[in-house]
């Protein structure tokens, strides 16, 4: 078995997957990046290559490219990196989309299937997938990737704000079942961070917040990196005693 530990990512290819990613590898762990698009993670794991720190710290990037949702796609590839490396360590769930912002008169029967079926089934399908390998192995971590949707209510987030709220309690309930057998399960729960899914209808940088109750505080809009910090200290040993958390990662928007 090697002694590098592995993180599987999903929705590595872009924003937060991709910068939690580069964070990993510059610690020194295998990364395994998944997405649907092929070409978004070898984006990733070329920019992983290149990366002077996570070369000089031994981290290596394999990527996948497959649909989380879709049923025993993320099991068999968990059953292949674990029969490739030895062991598998972490899981980043965060692959999810907002595919269209409207409140509930107005959310699609279409929008309502397919946020719920890549938010919440996939986080699901992912999660089952490498629970059996954690459990065998008496460790590791999951940190399932919310929002700040999911724990308040916001405008025209009939669908996606619902999703992030299921992953939150989906989470809780992995951390109470799996604490016995050395699994941790932690939810971040990102604001607005400057992403795909967020960057058409944020302001740009240095210009006001989102215009909307309870508007972003300073220090403003977030970038990856600030949620990949807190990502990378969710799966090491320095939260060995945090499960079962829900950390709002939100520049104080969830407390003002």
């Amino acid at each position: 078995m090697s002694e590098q530990r592995v993180v599987l990512i999903t929705g590595a290819g872009s924003g937060i997957g991709r910068a939690s990613a580069l964070r990993f590898a510059r610690e020194g762990w295998r990364v395994v990046a998944i997405g649907r698009r092929r070409e978004k993670v070898e984006e990733t794991a070329a920019a992983i290559a290149a990366d002077a720190q996570a070369r000089a710290a031994g981290g290596g990037c394999q990527t996948a490219a497959l649909d989380v949702a879709e049923a025993g796609a993320m099991a068999a590839l968990a059953d292949s990196v674990v029969e490739a490396r030895g062991r598998l360590d972490a899981l980043v769930a965060n692959a999810g989309i907002a595919y269209a912002r409207h409140a509930a008169l107005e959310t699609s029967d279409e929008d309502w299937d397919e946020t719920l079926r890549i938010n919440l089934t996939g986080v699901h399908r992912s999660c089952t997938a490498v629970l059996p390998h954690m459990v065998a192995a008496g460790a590791g971590a999951i940190v399932t990737i919310a929002s700040i949707a999911g724990q308040v209510g916001m405008a025209q987030r009939g669908s996606y704000g619902t999703s992030k709220a299921g992953v939150i309690g989906y989470t809780r309930n992995l951390a109470v079942d799996y604490a016995p057998h050395g699994v941790r399960a932690n939810a971040g729960r990102p604001g607005f961070i400057v992403t795909a899914i967020h960057r058409h209808p944020l302001p740009a940088p240095g210009e006001p917040g989102p215009a909307e109750p309870g508007a972003q505080p300073p220090p403003g809009l977030g970038e990856p990196e600030d949620a990949a910090a807190a990502i990378w200290f969710l799966c090491s040993d320095d939260s060995r005693w945090i499960t079962g958390v829900d950390l709002s990662v939100d520049g104080g928007y969830t407390a003002w």
